[in-house]
């Protein structure tokens, strides 16, 4: 049986196609490894959003290679995004490259290690199929990312994704709603939802969203669906209460705003206002219960100087994000920020992007020691990857990887479970928590 080594980096939606890739080579006869220098086929999965994440990406190559040299006969596999954007300069610079594939047909991996390498095999920018296509969970089993659309129409002049993974599409409802049952059967909980823009699924309507929603609710199994990605122009009052109605929907909307200074947003091409982006936070703001905010901002962008940056700093100490996140701009090729003029020098947008996290910081802080001494659900994701004989797990206000994490002190049951537990201590991120009930299924 021959064997394979998977590495996954960037986004969710990469996870997503990594778990397909992963469950064809299983079911085409290969067995995972935890180790390159065991597998006959190594691949990894790339990213190309920004020059950091394409850096990785051939780093990570470069790193496998030399494995590659040390294993007579293994095969060395780039896929993903950055394959697909520059997949032929890829193959030249790196020749112990036997397969190159795009970002489209992570089910086709199997097919071609059969073809005599080396190979680039470009594919269509986007994987969406339209039945469920059977994956291999990668990750902790307490949850799972439920791509429901890629690629994106809008045009932000600081972003690739569109000239990466064309247009935006959705995938049906239907072969969604299978997908989900699939995940379920395998032990999934929690269901979290990504696309470029959530709030696009199955345009023109806007109500398409909901009605996924919907069919989601009714699969047996899942507790959590929580909503990742949506722009603020197109997130409806029905799309808010419905998040903060209490069903298996959770209290939690990410965002991602970039930016709240009119010149900046007009620059970035985000086409909207402070005025707009205040107005959408009101509203979630005073929904029926509760919903904890995760935006994402950009620092540095052309046109954002001392008064831009303070307008920006002032908006987020007024709001009072449950969670936030900042990237230092810098110029991406092919964008049509990276032809303007002026940017902030390098060390600004790294010095701005510092105070932003730092502001952020204390406000967590103050969320975090408001809710010691409350009781929560949380679902458990496993043992802590830093602190021994400790499992750990979040709550409903916490979406995987990108937001802190409870400690459950004094827990002893598995990943996947759901249990009643007490906020003991609070710090800037992460929460420790002792169990008050026995473990219950849900």
């Amino acid at each position: 049986m021959k064997t394979f080594y998977f590495l996954s980096l960037g986004c969710p939606k990469n996870r997503v196609d990594t778990e397909v890739a992963v469950a064809s080579l299983v079911r085409a006869g290969y067995r995972p490894v935890d180790l390159p220098e065991e597998a006959d086929v190594l691949v990894v999965n790339t990213c190309s959003f920004v020059l950091d994440a394409r850096t990785e990406s051939v780093e990570a190559l470069v790193e496998l290679a030399e494995v590659k040299t040390r294993r007579p006969g293994a095969r060395l596999v780039a896929m993903g995004c950055l394959g697909q954007q520059a997949g032929g300069e890829l193959a030249e610079s790196l020749p112990e490259l036997d397969l190159v594939l795009g970002s489209g047909e992570p089910a086709s991996l199997p097919a071609l290690l059969e073809e005599p390498g080396p190979v680039f095999h470009p594919t269509s920018p986007r994987h969406l199929p339209g039945d469920a296509v059977p994956r291999v969970l990668t990750q902790s089993p307490a949850f799972a990312y439920l791509k429901v659309a890629d690629g994106c129409s809008r045009r932000c002049a600081f972003c690739t994704i569109p000239s990466i993974k064309g247009p935006f599409e959705s995938r049906p409802i239907r072969a969604l709603a299978d997908e989900n049952r699939m995940l379920a059967d395998q032990g999934v909980r929690e269901l979290v939802l990504v696309a470029q823009d959530l709030t696009q699924f199955g345009l023109p309507g806007r109500r398409s969203l909901l009605r996924l929603l919907d069919a989601l609710e009714q699969v047996p199994g899942i507790a959590w669906i929580r909503l990742m990605y949506l722009y603020p122009e197109g997130i409806p009052d029905a799309l808010i209460e419905r998040v903060a109605a209490g069903g298996k929907v959770v209290p939690y909307l990410d965002m991602p705003l970039q930016h709240v200074d009119d010149r900046v947003l007009r620059r970035m091409r985000r086409g909207t206002s402070e005025r707009s982006i205040r107005r959408v936070i009101e509203r979630v703001r005073s929904a029926s219960r509760p919903i904890a905010l995760r935006t994402t901002f950009i620092t540095g962008h052309p046109g954002e100087d001392d008064a831009a940056f303070r307008n920006l700093e002032r908006f987020v100490q007024e709001v009072q994000f449950e969670h936030l996140g900042v990237f230092a701009w810098s110029p991406e090729e092919g964008t049509h920020s990276s032809t303007m003029a002026d940017p902030p020098p390098a060390a600004v947008r790294r010095k701005r992007r510092s105070a932003l996290m730092k502001l952020q910081k204390r406000i967590s802080t103050v969320h975090n020691r408001a809710s010691v001494g409350a009781v929560v659900d949380v679902l458990v994701e496993g043992p802590s990857a830093e602190h021994a004989w400790v499992m750990q797990g979040r709550t409903q206000r916490q979406a995987p990887e990108v937001d802190g994490i409870v400690l459950l002190d004094g827990f002893d049951g598995r990943a996947g479970d759901i249990v009643s537990a007490r906020i003991r201590r609070a710090g800037a991120y992460d929460l420790v928590a002792i169990p008050v009930a026995a473990r219950r299924e849900t």
